[in-house]
């Protein structure tokens, strides 16, 4: 098997998944911590830090818009 026939079954099973989530990002994130948790000694972690949301809005977001 060529690295080629390998990208096109990883793909293959990558639109498999999200289509039996619907191809919803939350359901399949909650997949993958399912079989996190169902298999921990396979050792794959997601990425368990997310980015903080900020406190406050930016200023981008509380400029008006102009005034005619």
């Amino acid at each position: 098997m060529n690295a080629n026939q390998i990208i096109a079954d990883i793909q293959r099973h990558r639109v498999a998944l999200a289509r039996t989530c619907g191809c919803d990002a939350k359901k399949l994130m909650d997949y993958y911590r399912r079989r996190e948790h169902e298999h921990p000694e396979a050792g794959h972690r997601l990425l368990d830090k997310v980015f903080p949301q900020a406190t406050e809005p930016t200023s981008a977001l509380r400029e008006e818009p102009p005034k005619p």
